[in-house]
């Protein structure tokens, strides 16, 4: 039998904020680079990362923390400026100085760490990503139980409130009480944008408006980006026709509605 390979522990150091992963060395030299370029797209260049990939991560810290740490200005590819709120600098300053007892922490953990390939197997269970482009941070306001089903509504940021099919069994499972924090978890795909508001749609509809952050067009799906007032951030999916249709450009009002069937919950405790 081959001798098996000692386990090495080695991974990332993270923020946790807001129960949700924020900030790891990666995202702290995005951070880093916009406050020293004032550009998302020039930070992304130094970086040598794409200017959507940037975006994506300032979309999600935004979203997740308790404040945004990025303030930008709306516009197209390379416009508007771009900076660090005070949340942001906090956040670089505080990483770096726990980075270094992370690092101390590791290696007391090798140290005494022998073979185990059972816990490899759980380690690689943890790092499991999720596919879903919108994820919120959000608190159960009301929880309403049916006969095999119920709907919770949910606080996320900024106080705006979005309504979740779940079974019964998944309320008990998961625990979904008033106050309880979760995460909201939409597909992008599941998400239509609209210019306005419909008054006419059903209560299982739910429907978020803010503003146009960024359109990034393909040859027949366009995804479209939309700010909520509190900087929070979802996006969905149009055909380019309906985007030409409905004109809708950067810096314009617009809707972004979906299913409550189309929300899944999670809870990481």
């Amino acid at each position: 039998m081959p001798k098996s390979t000692p386990l090495h522990i080695g991974g990332q150091f993270w923020f946790n904020i807001s129960e949700g992963g924020l900030l790891g060395k990666e995202r702290i030299a995005l951070l880093e680079q916009i406050a020293e370029r004032g550009s998302i797209t020039q930070a992304a260049k130094s970086l040598k990362i794409s200017y959507k990939a940037a975006w994506d991560a300032v979309d999600t810290m935004n979203n997740i923390a308790p404040a945004p740490v990025v303030e930008t200005a709306t516009g197209g590819r390379g416009g508007g400026g771009t900076r660090l709120t005070e949340e942001g600098r906090q956040l670089i300053t505080v990483y770096h100085a726990i980075a270094a007892e992370y690092a101390r922490f590791l290696d007391g953990i090798n140290a005494t760490l022998g073979d185990s390939a059972a816990a490899l197997a759980l380690l690689q269970r943890l790092a499991m990503r999720t596919s879903a482009r919108n994820q919120l941070i959000g608190k159960v306001i009301a929880v309403t139980m049916r006969t095999v089903d119920a709907e919770v509504v949910l606080e996320i940021q900024g106080g705006m409130q979005i309504s979740v099919g779940v079974t019964n069994e998944s309320v008990e499972l998961l625990r979904l009480y008033p106050n309880r924090q979760v995460w909201a978890l939409i597909k992008a795909v599941a998400v239509s944008i609209h210019r306005a508001p419909n008054p006419e749609l059903p209560s299982t509809i739910n429907q978020l408006c803010g503003v146009v952050q960024r359109i990034i067009c393909g040859e027949e799906s366009t995804e479209v980006v939309i700010a909520l007032p509190s900087g929070v951030t979802i996006r969905g999916l149009m055909t380019t026709a309906q985007l030409n249709q409905q004109h809708i450009c950067d810096g314009d009002a617009a809707c972004a509605c979906f299913p409550a069937s189309a929300v899944i919950i999670g809870v990481d405790n």
